[in-house]
């Protein structure tokens, strides 16, 4: 049986305020962190071109055929560029360059389970992603 009166070894002790001193300086580290800038606009865009490039699991439909991510990415890229002056914001890109041809017919995408979104739906659910990131470090509730 343990001693109620009996002095904590040094190892524990020891254990303990390091314990508390990790504790302390996340604690300061977390109250002091810097939130970062908003992105840009031509920021927002290159990230839109980046995601619809990442999701390999996709099919990008323009005039009825279907069309890999890297594919659609590059189209966009072009399509920005000869845009040039006229898109100035991500509303711009989403509205005159990522969301039909020039003769109005929209972009689709295809999920893997068959269900086609219009571009414009897709792209402004991804932009809502990359304005509202989920917060590093957050813990879930149960």
């Amino acid at each position: 049986m343990l001693s109620s009166n009996r002095k904590p070894n040094r190892c524990t002790a020891r254990a303990f305020v390091a314990l508390l001193a990790v504790l302390v300086v996340q604690g300061v580290s977390a109250a002091t962190a810097v939130p970062t800038a908003p992105l840009s606009d031509a920021e927002k865009i290159q990230a839109l071109i980046r995601t619809v490039e990442a999701r390999k699991d996709l099919q990008f439909i323009r005039l009825d055929v279907a069309h890999s991510a890297r594919e659609a990415a590059n189209v966009l890229r072009i399509k920005l560029a000869f845009a040039g002056d006229r898109v100035k914001t991500v509303d711009d890109f989403i509205d005159h360059v990522a969301t039909a041809t020039q003769s109005g017919k929209p972009y689709y995408v295809r999920y893997p389970d068959g269900t086609e979104v219009t571009s414009a739906e897709f792209l402004r659910q991804e932009l809502k992603r990359i304005e509202h990131p989920p917060v590093a470090g957050r813990m879930k509730r149960r």
